[in-house]
């Protein structure tokens, strides 16, 4: 299944993992105030979501999420999440992960409106507004949007089969155009910011380059199998009815079905993948040390396609920091609720660069906002060193 693992769908899924308990977060301290919430998986931000709205910080209803991120994190949950306040936020913490949240967010009635501030190195959806409804339907959450980012990740179902719908507004704009406008969110507005929108890595690119993959191979694989090459159908059914006949193609590939390899070729070469890419795949792949490459392009390949890779020096870094605390100093957003995902753990934060990152931030907000509270996710470790200014909790 290796070409078909290949295409290079946008794969929200591709950041998904199992969440966690929602634990109680450290308590609050200082003056009621902006508050901030320092949590590791992004997901984990939720859970301070419906906190927060229990406090009275934000309303239960009707709220924007202003999100800062190098992935959209627009996903589906992979299970039902019934319309309306939930009765046991442990059960819907157990149905999100940490690119599903937002839209769970928005099945309970708690966020009506997204806007997905993205880097500029980050491009997984299209700029400008979209509408669409999050539905029921086949036991899970689904949408009518048809893009690629839902269509060919088994999120998307037609309207008509949508039980319970509501609706999403969604936008999307790049950092620098954000920094050109006078206001970005009105009313309650939660601003979302995670780590990795300053620098990211693509842990399935790096399981690549670990089984002896150079950058430039890398790179290749993602141009050989550019969405813009597939030349998939606009219309969804008709999208998923050709990538079933291109899964038909690759088995026969795989499998060395010498009956079946004429018309798998042609199946693959309209779809504009010829022989010289297969010939350069092969190329690159005689290069690695062993045959885990094989084995990450196989089950990871979509992720190395569609999910974005980008180092910042310090400079970009300070840069960054300054322009989002920049949009609540001047007005632009005026957030209820802060909240921060270090994405360490999840491998798309840099390690080496999570500490610069999460102080340049720290001291751009101080510098914007003064004093505030802070308050950090259970298991949540604070920096070693303190950032003057902040009311800090120690964590449970």
């Amino acid at each position: 299944m290796l070409l078909l693992l290949l295409l290079a769908a946008q794969a929200p899924s591709a950041r998904a993992g199992d969440a966690p308990t929602p634990d109680a977060s450290a308590p609050n301290v200082g003056p009621r105030g902006i508050l901030v919430v320092v949590c590791e998986s992004h997901d984990r931000v939720l859970a301070h979501w419906l906190r927060a709205a229990s406090e009275g910080r934000i309303p239960r209803s009707g709220v924007t999420v202003v999100h800062f991120d190098a992935h959209p994190d627009l996903a589906v949950p992979d299970r039902a999440v019934p319309r309306g306040w939930p009765a046991d936020p442990d059960e819907l913490m157990a149905s999100v992960n940490i690119a599903s949240f937002q839209l769970a967010a928005v099945r309970i009635g708690l966020v009506d409106r997204i806007t997905w501030l993205r880097p500029d190195f980050s491009n997984q959806l299209p700029d400008g507004p979209r509408t669409f409804r999050v539905g029921l339907a086949e036991g899970a959450v689904r949408v009518d949007d048809p893009s690629d980012y839902y269509v060919l990740d088994e999120g998307w179902a037609p309207r008509a089969a949508l039980v319970d719908p509501v609706p999403a507004d969604v936008r999307v704009l790049s950092l620098e155009q954000a920094l050109r406008e006078r206001s970005l969110a009105d009313g309650p507005v939660i601003f979302d910011i995670d780590l990795d929108g300053f620098a990211t890595l693509n842990p399935a690119s790096e399981r690549l380059r670990r089984a002896g993959l150079r950058d430039a191979d890398v790179e290749r694989i993602r141009t050989l199998f550019a969405p813009e090459r597939l030349g998939l159908a606009a219309d969804p059914t008709t999208r998923i009815a050709e990538l079933t006949e291109l899964t038909d193609a690759v088995a026969a590939l795989s499998a060395l079905e010498l009956a079946e390899l004429p018309g798998a070729l042609v199946v693959l070469w309209k779809r504009g993948l010829g022989p010289g890419d297969l010939f350069v795949l092969y190329r690159i792949l005689s290069r690695a040390d062993d045959g885990s490459a094989f084995d990450v392009l196989l089950e990871d390949g979509r992720q190395v396609v569609g999910l974005p890779e980008h180092r910042a020096p310090l400079g970009e870094i300070e840069r960054t920091a300054r322009a989002l605390a920049g949009l609540v100093q001047r007005g632009a957003l005026r957030p209820a609720l802060i909240t921060i995902a270090r994405s360490v753990e999840d491998g798309f934060t840099p390690a080496e660069s999570w500490p610069q990152i999460e102080s340049a931030l720290m001291r751009a907000l101080r510098d914007a906002l003064g004093d505030f509270e802070l308050r950090y996710d259970a298991r949540v470790r604070p920096l070693q060193r303190a950032t003057p200014g902040l009311r800090r909790a120690s964590p449970h």
